[in-house]
């Protein structure tokens, strides 16, 4: 006997996903009615704070609550990544996120989150490339001009790398693989003082954050060898890209984004993707970028995420190929 339904029911049936379309928009419409408190996994001071003041400013203009700017460095960024996770999806608790999400996962056994599972993407804010420069008194005009240096060197070349685990780290890795340099990696504890023994010559080469590396080029006190993005850089059109001598060479950006906890209503979602993207793409926002050396990202919340998990697995061969032992 073949059951069915009486009318009644199929109408309610018929119903309910209208309904709560109806009930997400509602709650989307009235979003935010409370203060936003925006968690940055770093110091005041760098691009991801920059970053995040600007959304925060944008965002407090648009839907005139206050928008808060929480810096809770520490961990790799796993600090301020575990206090959104594990907070309520209701939109009010937001992470600035950079690399160092996607990167974690290559670096601990055991992160207190899920990078991919326990997030709702909302926006990528930006990416940037990174600039590899050598010390001011080696005569190298090109990446070609290195790698014949470079197979000169019995001992090799050494690489100053301004912080173990990070993502200029990782890139560093990536291109001796790439390029078979015999290469050392001098650590230090941060990017200033990679610099300053890079200007001192006691290394040979790094790669550093475009706004940490244009003041050297421009001063004289180092070379910009290549770029890292897979075109040329409209500020910087005569720095030829790595690929351009390495054909081959996958091409990796650092990144800036919004998240927050997974589980947050899709329409809140939505609605802060389209705010933040306007709000990256105004003059402000623009400028800053331009500054930073980023270039503006314009893509969906679920194309935000696919890069996310595709992120991670990125990573990850690149710290397994480099022998990087996690903590």
């Amino acid at each position: 006997m073949r059951l069915t339904t009486p009318r009644p029911l199929l109408v309610l049936a018929a119903a309910a996903p209208f309904g709560l379309l109806l009930g997400a928009q509602a709650i989307a419409d009235d979003y935010p009615s409370e203060p936003i408190n925006l968690i940055v996994g770093a110091s005041a001071g760098g691009t991801t704070d920059a970053l995040a003041r600007e959304v925060a400013d944008g965002l407090a203009q648009k839907y005139d609550v206050p928008t808060v700017v929480d810096n809770r460095p520490g961990a790799g960024a796993n600090i301020a990544a575990e206090a959104v996770a594990n907070s309520d999806p209701d939109g009010y608790t937001l992470l600035v996120a950079y690399t160092s999400h996607t990167l974690n996962e290559s670096l601990f056994h055991e992160l207190p989150y899920d990078p991919v599972e326990d997030f709702s993407p909302i926006s990528l804010l930006g990416e940037v490339s990174s600039i590899l420069l050598s010390r001011p008194d080696l005569e190298i005009d090109s990446l070609q001009d290195l790698l014949d240096y470079a197979a000169e060197q019995p001992d090799g070349i050494t690489f100053g790398v301004g912080g173990l685990g990070s993502s200029l780290h990782m890139e560093t890795l990536k291109f001796m693989q790439e390029s078979e340099i015999l290469g050392y990696e001098i650590p230090y504890n941060g990017t200033a003082p990679a610099i300053a023994d890079l200007i001192g010559s006691h290394v040979d080469v790094m790669f550093a954050p475009f706004a940490a590396a244009m003041p050297l080029v421009e001063s004289g006190d180092a070379n910009a060898i290549a770029v890292t993005s897979p075109e040329r850089m409209p500020n910087l059109d005569d720095i030829p890209t790595v690929n351009e001598t390495l054909a081959d060479y996958p091409t990796t950006y650092g990144w800036f984004g919004l998240l927050g906890p997974a589980g947050m209503d899709p329409g809140i979602v939505e609605r802060l993707n389209a705010d933040v993207t306007e709000i990256m793409q105004g003059e402000s926002g623009a400028d800053l970028l331009e500054r930073e050396g980023a270039e503006p990202i314009d893509i969906s919340p679920e194309a935000f995420a696919d890069f996310i998990a595709q992120d991670v697995e990125r990573w990850q061969a690149i710290a397994e190929a480099g022998g990087i032992e996690k903590q």
